[in-house]
């Protein structure tokens, strides 16, 4: 993943304020198939754990689709072997 812009700091302000759609852009690279949040953080310049809490709070806003199937969590018994 490439960002296609270099953001320069003049100011003595310390913290930065990111907008919604910067905030969704990031999320959504970083729910992305094969890339790690960190990866994703590191090259926005932000911590990771910044990344997690607005994963959080604006994934826990929209409808999320039910889990495949094949995700699902199934019930499990464990029974002593007979043959002991």
């Amino acid at each position: 993943m490439t960002i296609p812009r270099v953001e320069v700091i003049t100011s003595v302000e310390r913290r930065r304020h990111w907008s919604r759609a910067e905030k969704e852009r990031l999320v959504a690279a970083s729910l992305e198939p094969g890339v790690t949040v960190s990866e994703v953080a590191r090259s926005a310049g932000l911590h990771v754990s910044q990344l997690f809490r607005w994963r959080k709070q604006l994934c826990t806003r929209i409808d999320a689709p039910p889990a495949p199937e094949s995700q699902a969590l199934v019930p499990v018994q464990i029974v002593p072997d007979e043959g002991s």
